[in-house]
């Protein structure tokens, strides 16, 4: 009763900590906002750019992330998988992740220990950033702090769950056992396995460190901290400890002060504020006001404002949670088959993802090392041609069953017309941000910095982003930046052990002499991405996979910019997949008397259409090129 007493007073102080962390670090991204948008527009009207701009973005990149990594611990709420654990007992399952716990803790304590000293390095190397000299060494420190944080509200989350596990003598006593091993195998593999008498192949130690991986995931360790664990070990066997550990102390800092990971949190940001700014009720309306009055009409207009909203946010789960508040009602009221609404605005959320700007495409764009202004070009014409076949779905479903969603009540033309007004804010943010992008005007990351202002300018002028949206904005912007960024953090020290093991290079090499048609290669890794997308989230499973099957791809000699549109494609469909559907499971908040097994049992026509988009797509892949080339951006 005492330990209870005392946890749960320290967990009382831990708590607001981690809060106010958080806080600091969304002021910092709202900074790095300020910051982009003054200096392009500074540049492009004064021709004055602000001195060190991406050296003070990178600054408060790194400190968005840093100050966010404790918070969403804190809230349980970093990207895990759930498909196996929560099947056993609860006995079971306390156990199992008080292991996950356990491991966690020791490993983010060495993160901590070997930050500090690489702080201590860079401080007596006087490191400072090269334009405007500010020392590096303060910032490692941050770093060091923030991991520090984080421990310790892992460590608080392992004793309660140790509390709820031990109930007698015997137990605690095969705790303290357990643990024992737990932290002699980490040691004895970090320390002791590169000089074992029987060394293996480093291909194979790179194929049992991805089957490591998925074990752990399935054991519901953190998708960061599992991709961070597997890279140490594997770089410790190697490379030896001496790497596995310098990996460790470096990494975080080094990823999370790179300038063009900026694009990343920009975008979110910009979606949040479209979201809150309710840009979607606009479009829908819009959508409602056109195609309301044919069969299936509601849900037709529901996938063409999910594609325009799609066009501003960006975001998969953005884009289905606004689009199904303002739209389900509306369909519930007009007795549309409830599997058919839920599928319509979850399989249309995914467009989110493939209609530009998209996380999705900025992302592959960093793994692939390829231009993220090109994808997003290349995005818009398959992102049509996903729309039309959608819609084509419904409708065809709506002619042959019209109790299935019956057709609307009819518009005039002057309501049409009326409704187009709702959409300029819409159509000039896009305006901006593509084309400032095409035209030169400013890069990829610096259009981020340039959408998120557009679109909290228009918020505010629109009198719809009040002050409790715009701190919202903030906090989930800030809240999901930290969460991507250290799934980054830890595929970046996991890329580092598949880079020595050189398993990429491999299977690339072994793949690619295979006596079978590059397009059978192709479809079986089109494949494995749609049973990935089973049970795995996409965002994870996009970083891990792209390192993989992105040499192979290239190495058969199909284009990267059309294989990223492919990509982003199964990126959609591991979105609405069950069991891990996130746009689905997301759904339930605002569509809470559909059943799940109906929900998934709605998208799955869509799924059929996104394959069919995909079958286009390899037949004629100048779809998704022709853009690129005509603006001469390929």
């Amino acid at each position: 009763m005492w330990l209870e007493d005392k946890v749960t007073f320290i967990e009382s102080i831990s708590l607001p900590v981690t809060k106010y962390t958080n806080v600091a670090g969304v002021f910092c991204l709202a900074m790095m906002m300020l910051v982009t948008a003054v200096d392009v527009l500074s540049r492009f009207l004064f021709n004055l750019p602000i001195t060190g701009s991406i050296e003070i973005s990178g600054i408060f990149l790194l400190l968005t992330i840093l100050l966010g990594i404790p918070y969403a611990a804190a809230r349980k709420q970093h990207v895990s998988i759930d498909i196996l654990v929560s099947r056993f007992s609860e006995k079971i399952r306390l156990n199992i992740e008080s292991i996950t716990l356990l491991v966690a803790v020791l490993m983010f304590s060495i993160i901590v220990w070997r930050t500090v000293k690489y702080a201590v390095f860079k401080q007596g190397m006087h490191a400072a950033t090269p334009v405007l000299d500010i020392p590096l060494a303060p910032f490692v420190y941050v770093t060091a702090l923030a991991f520090a944080l984080l421990t310790f509200v892992l460590l608080i989350e392992l004793i309660q769950h140790l509390m709820l596990c031990i109930n007698n003598r015997k137990q605690a006593v095969l705790w303290v056992v357990t643990a024992g091993l737990v932290i002699l195998a980490l040691y004895a593999v970090a320390v002791w396995a590169r000089d074992l008498p029987v060394r293996l192949n480093p291909v194979t130690v790179g194929a049992i460190g991805m089957g490591m991986l998925f074990v752990i995931f399935l054991a519901k360790m953190p998708v960061f901290s599992s991709l961070m664990l597997l890279g140490f070990v594997g770089m410790c066997y190697l490379r030896g400890t001496k790497a596995g550990l310098g990996l460790l102390g470096s990494s975080p800092f080094t990823m999370g002060i790179e300038y063009h990971f900026t694009v990343i949190p920009l975008f979110i940001l910009m979606g949040e504020f479209c979201f809150y700014s309710k840009l979607g009720e606009d479009l829908y309306d819009m959508a409602y006001k056109w195609l309301g009055h044919l069969p299936g009409g509601l849900s037709m207009g529901t996938v063409g404002a999910c594609g325009g909203f799609a066009a501003v946010c960006g975001d998969s789960l953005a884009t289905a949670v606004t689009m199904g508040t303002v739209s389900l009602p509306e369909m519930k009221k007009y007795k549309y088959d409830s599997s058919l609404a839920v599928g319509c605005v979850a399989a249309g959320g995914t467009l989110g993802v493939l209609i530009p700007p998209s996380l999705a495409f900025i992302l592959y764009a960093l793994l692939a090392d390829q231009s993220i202004a090109v994808l997003f070009i290349a995005g818009i014409l398959p992102g049509i041609l996903l729309v039309s076949l959608f819609m084509l779905s419904i409708y065809v479903r709506a002619h042959r069953n019209p109790a299935l969603a019956p057709p609307g009540p009819k518009t005039d033309m002057r309501e049409k017309m009326a409704s187009l007004k709702g959409v300029w804010a819409i159509l000039v943010l896009v305006v901006i941000v593509i084309g400032g992008m095409y035209a030169g005007v400013f890069t990829p990351t610096e259009g981020g910095g340039i959408g998120a202002f557009g679109s909290l300018i228009i918020g505010v002028a629109r009198r719809k982003l009040n002050w409790q949206g715009l701190i919202s904005s903030l906090l989930e912007a800030g809240k999901i930046t930290a969460i991507c960024m250290g799934i980054l953090m830890g595929a970046h020290i996991f890329g580092y052990f598949m880079a020595a093991s050189k398993l990429p290079i491999a299977l690339a090499a072994g793949v690619t002499q295979l006596p079978v048609s590059p397009l059978v290669i192709l479809a079986a890794i089109l494949i494995i991405y749609l049973l990935l997308g089973c049970i795995m989230p996409a965002i994870p499973m996009l970083i891990l996979t792209v390192p993989i099957f992105y040499p192979v791809v290239t190495g058969l000699g199909y284009d990267p910019i059309w294989f990223g549109v492919i990509m982003v494609l199964e990126f959609e469909m591991a979105v609405i997949t069950p069991p891990m559907g996130i746009n689905v499971l997301a759904l339930q908040a605002v569509a809470e008397d559909v059943p799940i097994g109906a929900m998934f049992r709605g998208v799955l026509p869509f799924l059929g259409m996104m394959i069919v988009c995909i079958g286009i797509l390899m037949l004629f892949p100048d779809i998704a090129l022709i853009l690129p080339k005509l603006f001469g951006k390929f």
